[in-house]
């Protein structure tokens, strides 16, 4: 569970064959999003196109969101770290500043998610990209709920910060699953309010259900 006397890193319960196991949710460092670089897709897949197309799909999110990621750095607008963004938030209200998570597990090398995330001028969080290992994608490794928990934690930060709203765009691949965990229809675009916010936010802070 995490703690909220510790906003980052954060510790949270995944699902990993069946049970549950312990993973870490941090702010990124700059060599943290490159070497989402080498992520690789499984020859494994090639017998199953439909989970070839979403491990690809991750990979090529994770590879965009390094390429964005440049500008931010180059702009110093990102932030590596939680009180950083509030630093930042406070010395300038209506500026655009970026940040990127990253999920890593001791049982698993290098990362396994992460959401490249832009907070607005106003005072919004837009996840610009939101992705998962293709090998957990592609159902190659046991592990759930992991896509969910990273939109909670985005929930989650974005009630630390008084955020009313957290939105994004969907692409044609990714829309069924913002379907499947918002629980209603979504089509090129989603924006979960302050009352969902919350919802979600809380929901990071538990563990998931192995049912």
């Amino acid at each position: 569970m995490a703690s909220k006397s510790s906003i980052m890193p954060a510790r949270f319960s995944v699902i990993k064959d069946g049970k549950l196991a312990q993973a870490v949710l941090a702010f990124a460092r700059d060599k943290d999003v490159m070497t989402a670089k080498s992520w690789r897709i499984s020859r494994k897949l090639k017998k199953n196109p439909v989970l070839m197309n979403r491990a690809m799909e991750s990979r090529e999110l994770s590879r965009l969101a390094a390429k964005r990621w440049r500008h931010y750095r180059e702009s110093d607008t990102f932030a590596q770290d939680f009180t950083a963004l509030k630093r930042m938030i406070a010395r300038d209200p209506h500026g655009e500043f970026c940040f990127h998570l990253k999920v890593t597990a001791a049982w698993m090398p290098g990362t396994l998610a992460g959401a490249m995330v832009r907070r607005t001028w106003c005072h919004h969080l837009m996840i610009d990209f939101l992705f998962v290992h293709p090998d957990i994608c592609g159902k190659l490794v046991g592990i759930r709920t992991m896509g969910l928990q990273i939109l909670q934690s985005v929930c989650y930060l974005a009630q630390e910060l008084g955020c009313k709203r957290v939105w994004g765009e969907a692409t044609h691949d990714s829309a069924p699953f913002y379907i499947r965990q918002l629980g209603r229809e979504v089509e090129d675009y989603f924006a979960i309010e302050k009352a969902e916010i919350s919802l979600l936010a809380n929901r990071f802070l538990e563990p998931p259900s192995i049912a």
